[in-house]
């Protein structure tokens, strides 16, 4: 009988526990870390912007048995679009009505930007003297 007491006892605590943690959004794989906030909006938007134009949903489409699924390629390029945009201080009202499907599907034919480093520009690095 002390043996079932205390395994009890260790299945409340663990239930107490549980309730005490803060809860994460569920996750749909169950695999991993979930997105940010801001990346989870960025991709919001993406699929949004994407079910804006049927006609590139069709070019982008595959079948998985019976069932057509949107690609993963249209929707990591609309989320470059979007996190670009978001990032250039666009509201997503303003993104939603002015993105093309041209942009989305030229999206990852721009080179990005280089970042700054020690806040110079990469041409006024180019001519500093380089430092040991």
């Amino acid at each position: 009988m002390l043996e079932s007491e205390t395994t009890n006892r260790v299945e409340a605590e663990s239930i107490e526990a549980a309730e005490d943690e803060p809860e994460e959004p569920q996750w749909q794989n169950g695999q991993g870390e979930s997105p940010d906030p801001s990346a989870l909006t960025a991709l919001q938007l993406a699929h949004r912007a994407v079910a804006k134009f049927p006609e590139l949903t069709k070019r982008y489409q595959k079948f998985i048995g019976t069932a057509a699924v949107v690609s993963t390629a249209v929707i990591v390029l609309a989320s470059i679009v979007v996190s670009r945009r978001l990032h250039s201080g666009e509201s997503a009202e303003d993104i939603l009505a002015s993105i093309t499907p041209d942009e989305i599907e030229n999206a990852g034919k721009q080179q990005p930007i280089k970042p700054a480093k020690n806040g110079h520009s990469p041409e006024e690095a180019k001519k500093r003297r380089f430092l040991h």
